[in-house]
């Protein structure tokens, strides 16, 4: 079994084919949307999801080793079944037409489900729907109001009394609440598909991801930054979609053009964040990169983690990570010698890891 995808430009490819083989542009896109794009999950430089896990942890040598623990459970474990069901679908139906390839994942449930487990797999869709909604309900809200609302609108000191105030901020979120699922509505008209629905999302997010990676390592990045990296991409995917009428892999290299010219004029253009409140971070964070303003004016040493050590730490993490799917795909297969190859190769990234890790203080 090949794990990598066939890349190829030629047009005349068979719609058969076209099922594995994706066009160079588009591999581009998809291998540029981690560090690109914000997505539900896995934002770039960090996200809610992920800080959970992490601070849940008793220390940071337990949060660091957590988190890649999740990272092979979610991207080397869990798609497994998925990869099986979809790969014995294209067996099962292959009279589907190539836009209908997906409906092979429905047929295969109701052709060989017994009933409970039809059923059950149906709560579950809908337990999934609603807890998804529910939190990104919530969590818009939450951003309107703490972030909005409350900071510049209308502080706890307007109303006289935390009492007032809080029932103020709960009717507010409520009214958010309402106001974020019409305009999800709006947007859902336009969107027919699940992944129009995932095209969406990281187009819309393209370009944000730089920023909120670079956050972490350059002083200069402030709140108009995240702010306009936020806005733009959508006024962007407009112009690309229906405007222009680019395909996705190139209204997404544009929407990550047009966001990282804006962000970058806007904070050049706007002033740093205030030094007491860069002061405090870097003295909590001690990050690595651009802080060589900050701290020569708190007079502090150079953090003993540098980017280039991080940059490898990163680099073995990733091929520990790829090298145990490839190692679960061939023993599943039965190819045992190129599983056995995999294993090793992953048991070689994490050693190097863990010795990059010791060597670059990560934890002191």
């Amino acid at each position: 079994m090949n794990f990598f995808p066939e890349i190829s430009s030629d047009s005349s490819v068979s719609q058969i084919s076209k099922t594995f083989t994706i066009s160079i542009g588009a591999f581009l896109s998809y291998i540029s949307i981690w560090w690109a794009s914000w997505y539900p999950g896995a934002e770039p430089g960090g996200g809610g999801y992920i800080a959970q896990r992490m601070m849940s942890t008793k220390t940071e040598k337990d949060s660091v080793y957590a988190t890649l623990f999740f990272q092979i459970a979610h991207y080397c474990i869990r798609p497994w079944p998925w990869i099986l069901v979809g790969l014995c679908a294209l067996i099962l139906y292959p009279d589907l037409p190539y836009a209908d390839k997906k409906l092979g994942y429905v047929m295969a449930m109701k052709d060989f489900l017994p009933a409970g487990i039809k059923g059950l797999l149906l709560v579950s869709f809908f337990a999934a729907y609603m807890s998804t909604i529910s939190t990104q309900l919530n969590w818009g809200s939450s951003y309107l109001v703490n972030d909005l609302y409350k900071r510049f609108v209308k502080p706890e000191s307007h109303f006289g009394s935390e009492e007032k105030a809080q029932k103020n901020y709960v009717l507010m979120s409520r009214i958010a609440t309402v106001v974020i699922m019409f305009f999800a509505i709006g947007v859902t008209t336009q969107v027919n598909t699940i992944s129009g629905v995932w095209s969406f999302i990281i187009e819309c997010g393209a370009g944000l991801g730089l920023v909120l990676i670079l956050r972490w390592y350059w002083w200069r990045i402030n709140a108009w930054s995240e702010i306009t990296a936020t806005i733009v991409p959508f006024f962007a995917y407009y112009i690309s979609k229906y405007i222009l009428d680019f395909p996705f892999e190139y209204s997404f290299f544009f929407t990550v053009g047009i966001t990282t010219v804006s962000w970058l004029a806007v904070t050049f253009l706007t002033k740093p964040s205030s030094a007491e409140k860069l002061t405090d971070f870097y003295k909590k964070v001690r990050p690595s990169g651009n802080w060589e303003p900050i701290r020569k004016s708190i007079n502090m040493d150079k953090p003993k983690t540098s980017v280039l050590s991080l940059t490898f730490c990163w680099f073995f993490a990733v091929g520990m990570v790829y090298s145990v799917l490839f190692a679960i795909g061939k023993l599943i297969f039965k190819e045992w010698t190129e599983g056995v190859i995999w294993l090793i190769l992953a048991i070689v990234f994490f050693v190097l890891l863990k010795r990059f890790i010791t060597k670059s203080n990560l934890f002191d």
